[in-house]
Formats: structure tokens, sequence, C-alpha cells
């Protein structure tokens, strides 16, 4: 009979492998020493000013980073500067760069994300065994990623057009919208939260990985729930404590790898909470 498994347990476990093997923190370090030290990426505001809604969605491309944003294929953790912080200037694209520019920025992301993925799923092996190379399996994983998110991204960017059109039409429509994509968001994190971890223990499609994590959710979906609400708390909860720390004259470096390790931590705790609840056999 299968044992149950506590989230505290998943968590235990993830952390304990990230203390065997530290050097994992190297992609988050990397990854953060690049937005607190590199340039932050914007859009060109037109040249004329448009009070309606294309204007405030201009205003807003160009009031963020794109980097840290706009990135949805970046699955590794960092610690995102606040908007108090001070970096360098940002480089501030016209419209044709700047979409060159989330391209690039994307692709980087899938590629990096999913060695990284890789090089976790070595980690909790239990003993050496027979199995593709590092490349061969971040490439597969980076397909099918891309799969996975090319299938949600169709059925949400038609939602999200409509949404908009909603709201232009009828203004005072706002926050009914903002409600219920905020409950979409919650559902669809515990529905398909865990499809990169599929992917990496199972090499499934991306219609498989999704069939796949919504069978997963089914059954498991209260646990699933607590495991990523303590997540998400321990995440926010520390993310904020180290950027806090980040400001401070000296302490950029610990704070940039306290980040590191609690992120990575959780990314591998993810990783052990689907291969207990699901029975997985580490190949």
């Amino acid at each position: 009979m299968r044992q149950p498994v506590s989230p505290i347990d998943a968590l235990t476990d993830g952390f304990a492998t990230i203390h065997r093997q530290p050097f994992i923190l190297l992609f988050s370090i990397g990854l953060s020493a690049y937005v607190w030290l590199g340039s932050a990426i914007t859009l060109a505001l037109p040249p004329y000013t448009d009070q309606g809604l294309i204007g405030s969605f201009l205003g807003t491309l160009h009031a963020i980073d794109a980097r840290t944003f706009l990135v949805p294929t970046n699955l590794i953790p960092i610690l995102t500067p606040g908007v108090e912080t001070i970096i360098p200037p940002p480089l501030v694209l016209s419209v044709e760069q700047y979409i060159l520019a989330l391209i690039g920025l994307n692709l980087v992301a899938l590629v990096v994300s999913s060695v990284f993925l890789a090089s976790l799923y070595r980690l909790i092996r239990p003993r050496p065994v027979a199995q593709p190379t590092l490349f061969h399996h971040s490439l597969a994983i980076a397909v099918r990623l891309a799969g996975v998110l090319g299938l949600i991204g169709s059925v949400v960017v038609p939602l999200l057009i409509c949404s908009v059109v909603i709201i232009w039409l009828m203004p005072t429509t706002f926050s009914l919208v903002y409600t219920v994509w905020i409950g979409l968001g919650l559902v669809g994190l515990v529905v398909f939260g865990f499809a990169p971890e599929i992917i990496v223990f199972h090499n499934y499609g991306p219609l498989m990985t999704l069939q796949a994590s919504w069978r997963f959710a089914r059954q498991r979906w209260f646990s699933i729930a607590t495991f990523l609400a303590l997540c998400v708390i321990i995440e926010i909860g520390f993310a904020g404590l180290w950027r806090a720390v980040a400001v401070q004259p000296g302490w950029l470096a610990p704070a940039i790898v306290g980040q590191a390790y609690i992120g990575s931590g959780l990314r591998t705790a993810r990783l052990q909470f689907y291969r207990r609840y699901a029975n997985v056999t580490v190949s």
C-alpha cells in the first residue's frame, strides 16, 4: 500500500538534496546576478500620448523589466530587484527590438531552465543507472516544455484578448474580470503546476503531459494545493527578506546566495513531491 507523503517530507528531501550538491545553486546565482547587475529591458513609449487602454498597456511595458516579468519559460528561481532598487540605466527598445529581445530572453531561459531541471533530476537519483546524457535529456525537456507552453498559450491568449475587449467596452467589469483571472490562475497552478516535473520524469509529449497533470491533480488536489501554498508562502516571505538585505551595502552577494538556496530547494522539493506522490521510480 502506498505510504502517505507529507509536504514537509518533500520540503525536507528537497533541501537535503541541495545540501549534498550545492553546485546547483550556480544557476540561480548567475541569473540573479545578471538581473541585479545588468540593465533592465523596457519598451520605448510612442511619441504620441494615448490615455486609453492601449496607452496604459504600453506604459506598463515601459515601466516593468521584461527580464523578470515577461519570461514565462524561466523555471530557475531568481532574486528580483524591488521598485526602489538602484540598478544600471535600462535599455529602452523600440517595438521591433523589444519583441526580438523577448523572443531571445525566452529561448535562452528555456534552454537554461531545461538544463537546470535535468541536473536536478540527476541529483535525486537513488543510484546511477543507464539514461540519456544531460544534453539529450535537457533538449527533450526544452522541446516538450515549449509545446506545453504553446498549448496553454493558445487557450490563455484568446481569453486574455476577450477580457481586454470586455474591460474596454465595460470598464466597470474590471474588478470582476480581475477576480476571475486570479481564480483561473490558482486552479491552473494546481491542475497544471506539475507539468515540468512530469516532463522531467516521463518525457511525455505536450498533450500527454497536460493529461497526466490533470489526472495527478484530480487524485491529489488537496495535497498539491497544500504543498504549493507552503512553497509560495516560503518563497514570497524569503524573497522579501533577501530583497531587503540586498539593498544594504555589501550584502547583495549573500542575499543572492540565500535566495538561490531557498528557491532551488523548493524546486527540488517539487520533484521529490511528485516522485513520492506519483510513486515514480527514478531511472
